[in-house]
């Protein structure tokens, strides 16, 4: 997958949106590790379900052997969602929209990534979770 710097214009697929990046990590760069709140967690198995721009081919994780992550999300928390080919995306209080790969969600609760403040922001928005404050403790 390719390595975008978190809040950095995105430009992985033609929008007609203006959006910023998240999650999209790679072994050679260095990310933010931290606690995120589970509130983010339940959101993004919602919005993982709700994706968007589904790719044709799979992305495995580059941090371990997970061979297809995979969660049960969606509004009902039943629904077997496959992570690595789809993207989610969330509009902030502010306007601004975030893209992330859906294996953000496997890179939070597999390897301890903490998404920038504003996006789990979003993302608990977006899913219809109320608004909070105060989602993630970087390390």
């Amino acid at each position: 997958m390719t390595y975008y710097p978190d809040l950095s214009p995105y430009s992985y697929d033609e929008s007609s949106r203006e959006m910023l990046n998240v999650g999209w990590l790679s072994p050679e760069h260095d990310y933010t590790r931290g606690v995120v709140d589970e509130r983010v967690v339940e959101a993004l198995k919602i919005l993982c379900a709700a994706y968007e721009n589904q790719m044709r081919g799979i992305h495995h994780c580059e941090f371990c052997d997970a061979d297809r992550p995979f969660v049960f999300g969606g509004t009902t928390g039943d629904t077997k969602v496959l992570l690595g080919s789809a993207e989610i995306r969330v509009e902030g209080a502010d306007g601004t929209c975030y893209a992330a790969p859906d294996l953000v969600l496997h890179y939070i609760t597999g390897h301890h990534y903490c998404p920038p403040e504003e996006f789990c922001q979003a993302a608990v928005r977006a899913a219809g979770l109320g608004t909070v404050s105060e989602l993630t403790l970087a390390e």
